[in-house]
């Protein structure tokens, strides 16, 4: 049983790095509304990455495999 499927892991993954980059920006004490800005863009920036990698494994595990045609 998988609990994060193809599709929610991407968002799950994304709202992670938004929310470690608000914390961190919160640290330097900066207003809220950047933070929040910040935070936004790093969770955009991360679901993004996320789905790139998934795509990138899948490549490397689709070029392992032997062809099975002949």
């Amino acid at each position: 049983m998988k609990i994060l499927t193809k599709k929610t892991k991407p968002f799950i993954e994304g709202l992670a790095v938004g929310c470690i980059f608000v914390t961190i920006t919160m640290i330097f004490a900066l207003p809220m509304y950047m933070s929040l800005i910040i935070g936004a863009l790093a969770t955009v920036g991360g679901y993004r990455n996320s789905v790139k990698m998934d795509e990138a494994a899948l490549a490397k595990k689709r070029q392992h495999e032997p062809d099975n045609e002949k």
